[in-house]
């Protein structure tokens, strides 16, 4: 049960704040927008983690990308940079027969135009080994995956995304059907099952596969090296011994003496999600910095408002104290508005931010849990500032003497 002391005093709080309502309103709504804001913010950023993290072990954390470290060098005659590859298509062979390699594959990508029996488009041509579809775990729609033979011979066939597809042939199929890579003929073979999208947004269903050793002669000039290699190890535990592995395979096949540095960089899939928590604790810390200078705004306009009522109030506050209230009266009078500012700022955040959560949850593409912990926080927090914020303008109305309240 509330004491009568206290009930009395929440009332006198009460009608103090009703009597200027709209100003009240507009300083509990500042509190409000913050609480809800950080809220959302919360939400949305565990949203895009998970689902950044999502795609990201969607490949595997088990996948080793191997990159060309593009050795700049100058041309004697013309004094011209350029950029040099080792990597090659055997560098993947050897890789395979590692311990702990599960398959490799040696690719090259390109944007290049294409047509076919409805449209023409540009698209990235990933010109690859035959394992690059178990490396990528992709699944077949219709038709086949070339095969190691088809490679090996050079044969002018294809695999093509769904999205590519819709592309060059509308809703029609076309696995049997002939498109054309820079005026050059391809037969598809089969179609890719949908993947969506990568972590950087890039459309994994509009890519078109082709014959590494064929694109290399057809379409790459007879291009020796390629610029990607991609590796697939057993499982999570042999990623690290794997890695350091192919570090000395590679110096070896590529004749680089001790000292030399790696014409080539290392990367996993672990490394990759270790970069993305870390961009995450810089948002993390970027979204709690805008959210502290939001509530400490609305604390300062909670402040203006008390202090402002202060002062309209002195004559109020003068006859309280003459007729026998003491400073601590007035002091927990004022503190109750702060506190009733705050609760309704706070509380009513709280729950718009997870109402506002709730709706991105279920009408957006984000998928998260209700930050319910965060909400009450903030809420906590919001109400803790209006506090602090309302401490000054209350001490100032307890240190009016009756003689200086009633002359003034």
């Amino acid at each position: 049960m509330i004491a009568p002391r206290t009930r009395r005093l929440m009332a006198a709080a009460w009608d103090g704040l009703w009597g200027h309502r709209l100003r009240a309103s507009l300083a509990a709504g500042g509190l409000l927008v913050g609480v809800a804001a950080v809220v959302v913010m919360v939400a949305v950023g565990q949203g895009t983690r998970n689902q950044v993290l999502a795609r990201i072990t969607a490949l595997g954390t088990n996948l080793i990308s191997i990159h060309s470290a593009k050795r700049a060098f100058t041309g004697l005659r013309s004094r011209t940079t350029g950029e040099v590859s080792s990597l090659e298509p055997a560098d993947a062979e050897a890789i395979s027969r590692l311990e702990g390699a599960r398959a490799a594959s040696a690719l090259e990508m390109r944007l290049m135009r294409m047509s076919g029996p409805e449209g023409t488009t540009d698209a990235l041509v990933i010109a690859a080994q035959p394992n690059i579809f178990l490396l990528e775990d992709h699944g077949l729609a219709e038709g086949r995956y070339f095969t190691e033979r088809e490679e090996r011979s050079g044969r002018r066939v294809a695999v093509v995304g769904p999205a590519l597809r819709e592309h060059l042939a509308g809703d029609g199929s076309l696995v049997g059907r002939t498109i054309e890579v820079k005026k050059q003929p391809f037969l598809v073979v089969g179609e890719l099952l949908p993947k969506g999208v990568d972590a950087s947004g890039n459309d994994l269903d509009e890519r078109l596969y082709l014959p590494l050793k064929t694109a290399q002669s057809r379409l790459l000039s007879g291009r020796r090296y390629v610029g990607l290699l991609l590796v697939r190890g057993e499982d999570e535990s042999v990623m690290e011994p794997l890695a350091q592995d192919i570090t000395t395979l590679l110096r070896q096949r590529h004749n680089l003496r001790t000292g030399q540095p790696d014409d080539f960089k290392l990367h996993t899939q672990l490394e990759t999600i270790q970069a993305r928590e870390e961009s995450n604790r810089v948002f993390s810390a970027t979204i709690t910095g805008v959210a502290a200078v939001s509530l400490l705004v609305a604390g300062v306009g909670i402040m203006a408002v008390l202090l402002i009522s202060v002062k309209e109030r002195t004559t109020e506050i003068g006859l309280r104290r003459a007729l026998g209230a003491r400073r601590r009266d007035i002091l927990w009078q004022f503190l109750a508005e702060a506190i009733i500012l705050g609760l309704a700022g706070s509380g009513g955040g709280a729950l718009l931010g997870l109402a506002a959560a709730l709706a991105i949850r279920i009408f957006g593409s984000l998928d998260f849990a209700l930050p319910v912990s965060p909400a009450l926080g903030a809420g906590f927090l919001g109400l803790a500032i209006s506090m602090v914020f309302g401490l000054a303008p209350a001490r100032r109305a307890a240190a009016l003497t009756p003689v200086d309240a009633l002359r003034d």
